[in-house]
């Protein structure tokens, strides 16, 4: 096993390594640790999230399997410090993006060479764990794994909550919104307190720090991501076409929820059974009394339960 000091290391070098690089027109922040000849493993923060705060999970599964992974961190557009966009989000885009990051970071090895294996893990959390589930079914030849961490909940779009998507939409191409700003990174560590109560005081603070920039000498924070991701696109999510798509997923797949995520709240447990039954090879895990950030929560638990998944292959 690594030692204590190794493992902080690869903690504080995953968090300080942010590098660039382009994803069509637009640069992206990632961030890298373990050996280059490690097996990729490619995380995916959610929404209004980075890269960075898969540090503690990285921390855990190194501690398991010291040396055995390169871990890939991209903060996705319009978060940290990648490029934002000129107006809304769609989401497909962030799918384009990440067949691009991949090609560039992981290209496919020669086609007369058969030794190498060019697949690839991917883990997301919540949205992050969307647009790799749906990546996997669309390029399943580049997925070995796939790991979703409270994630595959987003709510069927609703047919008549359409009109109201269209109008806000319409009205913030308008007035476009501001980013939100605060006195003090405290300020933005007790909004986040309030919304993850399963996040300790430093915990928040962490995440108040990479969730923001300073805009003055007397404090004051800028949130760090681009304010239209609070703004709905007029096309929502569509169930029936994500499943039609899953079912395309040839890779192992792992879901890992959380016991207390207030995600729970969105569709009942039969539809999310109905989901993961889509893949066709799932394992299903719940982490008890843990609340969304899972893998800040609890990494020591996701890790564990990540380093015995990823032991697997198709032969088992």
């Amino acid at each position: 096993m690594a030692t204590l000091i190794g493992m902080q290391d690869i903690s504080k070098h995953f968090i300080d390594s942010v590098t660039r690089r382009t994803a069509g027109t637009l640069d992206y922040a990632l961030r890298e640790a373990g050996p280059a000849d490690g097996a990729p493993i490619l995380l995916l923060h959610g929404l209004l999230d980075t890269g960075a705060s898969f540090a503690p999970l990285v921390h855990e599964i190194e501690a398991h399997q010291p040396g055995q992974y390169r871990f890939i961190a991209p903060d996705w557009r319009g978060h940290g410090d990648s490029d934002s966009v000129d107006g809304s989000y769609w989401f497909p885009e962030y799918i384009a993006d990440l067949q691009m990051l991949i090609d560039d970071i992981l290209p496919t090895p020669d086609a007369d060479d058969d030794s190498n294996d060019d697949s690839i893990i991917m883990m997301g959390h919540s949205m992050g764990g969307q647009a790799a589930s749906l990546f996997a079914g669309l390029r399943p030849e580049r997925v070995s794994h796939l790991i979703t961490l409270d994630s595959l909940n987003v709510p069927d779009t609703r047919a008549q909550d359409v009109p109201a998507r269209y109008r806000r939409w319409l009205d913030a191409r308008r007035q476009p919104p501001e980013p939100g700003v605060y006195t003090s990174v405290d300020t933005i560590a007790e909004r986040i307190r309030a919304r993850y109560t399963e996040l300790d005081a430093q915990q928040c603070l962490t995440l108040a720090t990479e969730w923001s920039r300073p805009v003055d000498e007397a404090g004051a924070r800028r949130m760090h991501f681009d304010p239209w991701h609070r703004i709905p696109s007029p096309y929502g999510f569509r169930a029936d076409e994500a499943k039609a798509i899953w079912r395309e997923v040839t890779a192992l797949v792992l879901c890992i929820d959380a016991g207390n995520s207030p995600a729970q709240e969105y569709m009942d447990a039969a539809e999310m059974a109905h989901r993961r039954a889509c893949f066709q090879d799932v394992r299903h895990r719940v982490i008890s009394e843990c609340g969304h950030m899972l893998h800040l929560q609890k990494p020591d638990s996701v890790a564990e339960h990540v380093c015995e998944f990823l032991a697997r292959t198709r032969s088992d």
